[in-house]
C-alpha cells in the first residue's frame, strides 16, 4: 500500500469515530487526530517529492589553485571545506535550488563521464590548472551542449594560454587596481542575479578590470562600477604620475648638469617606465556578465575576493540567480548590449 493510501485511511478512519461517552473516549478521540496530523506533516515533503519527481541539479565545485592561493580557497584541514564551499554548499541546501559537490583536484574530476553527472561547473580558480587536451574539450563541450559554467573573481586569472577557455567564460583578468568601497551600478534588473539589488548599491571588495577577449560585443553586463567614480580615479593617478615623472626628470636633469651621466640615464629611464595600474581609458569596468556559449549558458561575477563577502546576502543572492541561469531554472537575456549612454 502507498504511503499516500495509508494516510488517506487514517484520516478517514478519524473522520468516522465518534465518541460514545466518557472524558476518556474523548481524550483518545484527540490523541488520533493529533497522530494523523502530525505523520501528514513528517511525510509531507516526502509525499510531495514523490508526486512531483522533482530533480535537483548538481554543481560541481572546483576551488583549486596553481597561481595564488585567496584566503576564502584555503581550507584549514584536508577534510574540511574552505569558505566557499561551505557557502555554496549551504546554499544549495537551504534553498533546495542544487547540490552541490566540492573538489580542489580538477584533473580528477574533469572528464566527460563525471560530467555528465552535473548540471553546472563552478570555478574559484587560479593558474594553469594541470589538464590534457581531452579534458579541455570535455569541459567546453560539457557547456556547449547546454550545461552551465559559472566563477566568480580569479575565475578570470586562470588558463592565460589556452584562449578557449578566457572565450568561453569572456575575459581575463588584467589587474586589480583597487581594493576599496565602491558603488555598484545595476545595468540589468531583471536578470535573476541582480534583480534584489536595486539600480545600485556599495560593497568593499578586491576590484579587478579585464583585458581581451573581453568585449561588450560578446557579453551581456549586468553590473559594473560607477564610471564616475572610475574617471576620477584614473584622473587621479595620471596626475599622481605626472607629477612623479616630471619630478625625476628634473633630478636627472640635475645629477646630469652635475657630471653623473650614468645615475641620470638610470632615473629618466625609471620615468619613462611610468604607467597607469588604471588601463581602461572608457571607465566601463564590468563587475559580473552573463553569455551564451553553444546550447549553454554562462555566469561571472569579479566579486569574491574577501571573507566578509561570501557571508554579505546581496552577494550570496547575487551567486544563487546567477548559478539559477546557468543550470536554466531561471531565466534571463543574454544579448550583448553597449554600455548605458554609449
Amino acid at each position: 500500500m502507498r504511503r499516500a493510501d495509508g494516510l488517506l485511511m487514517l484520516v478517514r478512519a478519524i473522520q468516522c469515530f465518534h465518541p460514545n461517552s466518557g472524558r476518556e473516549t474523548l481524550m483518545l478521540r484527540r490523541f488520533f487526530i493529533t497522530l494523523g496530523l502530525g505523520i501528514a506533516i513528517l511525510h509531507g515533503g516526502s509525499l510531495q517529492a514523490q508526486d512531483t519527481g522533482k530533480k535537483i541539479p548538481r554543481l560541481l565545485v572546483i576551488t583549486e589553485s596553481k597561481g595564488f592561493v585567496h584566503s576564502v580557497v584555503k581550507r584549514p584541514a584536508p577534510d574540511k571545506f574552505c569558505l566557499v564551499e561551505e557557502a555554496l554548499t549551504r546554499l544549495g541546501k537551504e534553498t533546495g535550488d542544487f547540490e552541490a559537490v566540492c573538489s580542489q583536484d580538477s584533473r580528477k574530476e574533469i572528464t566527460a563521464e563525471n560530467l555528465a553527472k552535473y548540471d553546472a561547473v563552478f570555478f574559484y580558480t587560479t593558474g594553469d590548472l594541470p589538464w590534457s587536451e581531452t579534458q579541455k574539450a570535455d569541459l567546453l563541450s560539457f557547456v556547449r551542449s547546454g550545461k552551465g559554467f559559472t566563477g566568480s573573481h580569479c575565475a578570470t586569472d586562470t588558463f592565460y594560454g589556452w584562449t578557449p577557455y578566457g572565450d568561453m567564460i569572456g575575459g581575463y583578468f588584467d589587474g586589480h587596481p583597487w581594493h576599496t568601497k565602491v558603488k555598484v551600478m545595476v545595468e540589468d534588473t531583471t536578470n535573476p542575479a541582480t534583480r534584489h539589488l536595486g539600480t545600485s548599491f556599495e560593497i568593499t571588495d578586491e576590484l579587478y578590470q579585464f583585458r581581451t577577449p573581453y568585449s561588450r560585443d560578446k557579453l551581456r553586463v549586468l553590473m559594473r562600477i560607477d564610471p564616475s567614480w572610475a574617471k576620477e580615479r584614473r584622473l587621479d593617478e595620471q596626475r599622481q604620475i605626472d607629477k612623479r615623472k616630471a619630478d625625476m626628470l628634473a633630478k636627472a636633469a640635475k645629477l646630469r648638469d652635475d657630471g653623473k651621466t650614468a645615475e641620470a640615464d638610470k632615473l629618466t629611464q625609471e620615468a619613462d617606465r611610468s604607467r597607469p595600474g588604471i588601463h581602461r581609458a572608457d571607465d566601463d569596468h564590468a563587475l559580473a556578465w552573463v553569455r551564451d556559449y553553444g546550447k549553454g549558458r554562462v555566469f561571472y561575477t569579479a566579486l569574491g575576493h574577501r571573507d566578509e563577502v561570501w557571508k554579505d546576502p546581496r552577494f550570496l543572492g547575487h551567486m544563487r540567480g546567477g548559478l539559477q541561469y546557468a543550470m536554466g531554472t531561471a531565466q534571463g537575456d543574454a544579448a550583448p548590449r553597449p554600455a548605458p549612454g554609449k
